[in-house]
């Protein structure tokens, strides 16, 4: 037990990963803090016509984002660990012109689709609900530079500067979206310091990304000449975000977007601030998961990229079981203490949010146990089985929060919500089949970028079992 807690605290994997640990408690501790100044400055009412109108730019955003990041993320991982350099510039440059062009057609449709929608859907503030997501939608654009350069410093595993950009961002959020709400002293001001936010988190990460250039280990490129290369088809990388994307927007609407539209459309708008407060406080335990998560998916794409299906599963299991031993735990430390971090807001607050967190603290338990999920998916070329799951789950999870949120207006959307994270173990059943069935199998990266899986004489001839 001592040798193997030793070889794990001595790993790079989890030295990675508590790196990025560290940027995510820094950034939840920021987070909070901003929510509790911004309950008091702008109050309930304010807030929550905030909150939906980030959950309209949302929703409208999840329908158009690829997943074209995380799949750049594998691919510039895997190419550099095989030693093909062109490639996986290719990738950075891909990764630029789609995120920019994607990004500003997302807000042509916004300004057209979302203010009809928004005055169609809510009862309350409608005007002023969908002027606000228009003007969220340009994030999107603003973030392009940052995605690109996070990319290729999470693909090298460079997360101590991973860690700053976040930190820096994160930091200047909190700044700029207080300063706008109490400049303004209503719901625009908080939207203005998020555009602000964005577009500081991008100049922040050119910068850390020159100087992670600059070093002798690195194998980054210049953002010209990524932008210009053409190793990589446009077709290829929009099929495989495609996949990504809709996977990771699958679950984005089930646990955040639909739940917090369905319950400013059900219940009263004041329980959205209630229940956005308490995923905040929850998100606290959850934090162990990010680094484990973002250190996951460079690590076992490499392995990916080498062939070692052997390698690749040991690391899936190993970060599985880190995140779920590591967010329980968190969560039995932090549970104790809640009531006191919620006695920072008002009185009025401190019955509805401790209510909701301990509802959808069990839920947050059981999920920290998928935290490699979609990094499988992607490195094994499963990611048609992983749309299918989610869009069953999407579903029967929707079905039950809208029943729940009908039959308890206050507190449905939070027990279907537990219900959601519960569903979120079919994805760890068919992991564990999978490897189980394909355990004497090696991978292999076909010409057009899928990855496939086959005995040594199917790699070898350009066949797979999968």
């Amino acid at each position: 037990m001592i040798s193997l807690l030793r070889r794990t605290l001595g790993s790079g994997f989890f030295r990675q990963s508590t790196t990025l640990q560290g940027a995510a408690f820094v950034n939840a501790a920021s987070n909070l803090a901003g929510t509790i100044a911004l309950t008091n400055i702008l109050g309930v009412g304010e807030l929550a016509i905030f909150y939906l109108a980030v959950s309209a730019y949302s929703l409208l955003w999840s329908f158009m984002n690829l997943g074209l990041a995380s799949v750049a993320t594998s691919r510039i991982a895997a190419n550099l660990q095989a030693g093909r350099k062109q490639r996986m510039i290719g990738w950075v440059g891909i990764l630029l012109r789609l995120s920019l062009a994607l990004s500003v057609v997302a807000f042509l449709v916004g300004g057209l689709v979302l203010p009809p929608a928004c005055e169609a859907y809510f009862e309350e503030n409608q005007i002023r609900i969908g002027e606000l997501s228009v003007l969220l939608m340009l994030i999107p654009l603003l973030d392009v530079p940052r995605i690109a350069a996070c990319s290729a410093l999470q693909a090298e595993r460079r997360m101590l500067a991973l860690a700053r950009v976040d930190i820096g961002q994160e930091l200047c959020r909190l700044v700029l979206v207080l300063a706008g709400a109490l400049a303004f002293g209503n719901a625009m001001g908080p939207v203005v310091g998020m555009l602000a936010a964005s577009a500081a988190g991008s100049a922040i990460a050119l910068d850390t990304f020159r100087r992670e250039r600059k070093e002798p280990s690195s194998s980054l490129p210049r953002m010209g000449t990524a932008i210009r290369a053409r190793s990589v088809p446009a077709r290829l990388a929009l099929r495989e975000g495609i996949k990504v994307g809709l996977v990771r927007n699958i679950d984005s609407l089930g646990m955040t977007i639909l739940p917090t539209l369905i319950l400013g459309g059900v219940g009263d708008q004041k329980w959205v601030t209630y229940l956005r407060i308490a995923q905040r406080m929850i998100t606290m335990a959850r934090l162990f998961m990010q680094g484990i998560n973002r250190t996951a998916l460079p690590a076992l794409s490499q392995l990916a990229g080498v062939k070692d299906l052997v390698g690749l599963r040991r690391l899936y299991w190993r970060a599985s079981f880190y995140s779920g031993g590591a967010v329980t735990l968190g969560l039995l430390v932090f549970l104790p203490l809640l009531p006191y971090v919620i006695g920072l807001f008002e009185e009025s607050y401190a019955e509805p949010v401790w209510l909701l967190s301990l509802i959808l603290a069990p839920g947050l338990a059981i999920v920290s146990f998928s935290v490699a999920n979609d990094v499988f998916y992607l490195v094994t070329g499963q990611m048609r089985v992983a749309i299918v799951i989610s869009m069953v789950g999407l579903f029967v999870n929707t079905t039950v929060i809208t029943v729940l949120a009908h039959q308890f207006p206050r507190v449905g959307v939070a027990m279907g919500l537990t219900f959601t994270c519960l569903f979120s173990l079919v994805h760890v059943g068919y992991a564990w089949l999978w490897f189980r069935r394909n355990d004497h199998l090696f991978l292999r990266e076909t010409p057009d970028g899928d990855v496939m899986a086959g005995t040594a004489e199917e790699v070898a001839g350009g066949r797979s079992a999968t």
